[in-house]
């Protein structure tokens, strides 16, 4: 039983917590062209701040960029939420079909994503999340639409995932996170989100889909390598097990990188997000790995994290 309704693809209402936020977030990766895309955009309205990341690639060549932190927003923007920025959202059918629109008059995008798979809400994965003021949720699919860049069109037909987050959102006591999700057809996508908390625990979320259900996951067990020169990722292996009993494992390694590191106002730390091809169970994928640290210490190499 989901405690998700369709309103939930649209504007909530704010408390009066000062680190409240509302936030969405995309990523696609087309294998035909090599064209890959993500963008994150939040509004702390108690704060009247806003947030936009965005990056646009072909292969590893960076084409376009866009990060900033302290749009200056009122505190009543209301539905504005979702477009203050070059970056907007749309929903158009809820927890099926949605928009996504960018335009900064250097590049602009025009996708539309239609899910796999039903959402995958955290507060359902965790019952005790639900009493809180902190809601969460992601799906996987496909990406279709235009993007220009440098004077050309690109076709897109892609594959990747996006979600939607409100409530509470203060992030500065995190000391890591890895983040990786992985789609190799209709009928076989994966999330895990590992995450240690500034007293130590590790909490962790995703779910393994195999073209009926979101299977909540119960334990990760990840390996990271980086590259030689710098700090970004460079190969990721992954093995997951569902709480019904099912097992995932994939290895893959990064297609490009693009770091706001030392950069975001509400983290310190490093912050990489990174496409990745996926090897899993003999079926070639593509997605996304999101890698945070604090310290040197807390760098994520040979992590697992098992959920009572």
């Amino acid at each position: 039983m989901s405690f998700l309704t369709p309103q939930d693809e649209f504007i909530h209402p704010v408390t009066e917590e000062p680190a409240w936020r509302e936030a969405f977030y995309f990523d696609f990766y087309d294998p035909a062209t090599t064209i890959s895309a993500f963008g994150y955009a939040g509004v702390h309205p108690n704060q009247q701040i806003g947030d936009l990341i965005f990056a646009l690639w072909r292969g590893d060549i960076l084409l376009a960029r866009f990060t900033r932190w302290d749009f200056n927003l009122p505190k009543d923007i209301g539905e504005d939420r979702f477009t203050f920025s070059p970056l907007s959202f749309y929903p158009v059918d809820p927890f099926k079909t949605v928009k996504f629109a960018y335009d900064d008059g250097a590049c602009s995008m025009d996708v539309t994503f239609k899910a796999i798979h039903p959402p995958y809400n955290w507060a359902d994965a965790h019952g005790a999340l639900s009493q809180t003021s902190s809601h969460h949720y992601e799906q996987q699919g496909h990406y279709t639409g235009t993007v220009r860049v440098a004077g050309e069109n690109h076709a897109i037909n892609a594959v990747g995932a996006r979600d939607h987050a409100w409530g509470w959102g203060n992030r500065a006591g995190i000391r890591r996170w890895l983040w990786a999700s992985g789609q190799c057809s209709n009928q076989l996508a994966w999330n895990s989100f590992q995450i240690t908390l500034g007293d130590g625990r590790d909490i962790l979320y995703g779910y393994i889909f195999r073209g009926k259900e979101n299977e909540f996951i119960r334990s990760a067990r990840t390996a990271t390598t980086y590259g030689d020169v710098g700090r970004a990722p460079k190969t990721l292996e992954v093995a997951l097990e569902g709480r019904n009993g099912s097992k995932l494992s994939a290895t893959s390694h990064m297609l490009n990188a693009f770091s706001t590191s030392f950069q975001e106002r509400n983290k310190t730390g490093y912050h990489y997000f990174c496409f990745a091809e996926y090897q899993c169970e003999g079926k070639t994928g593509y997605g996304q790995t999101n890698v945070h640290w604090r310290l040197e210490e807390d760098r994520p190499k040979e992590w697992t994290v098992v959920q009572p």
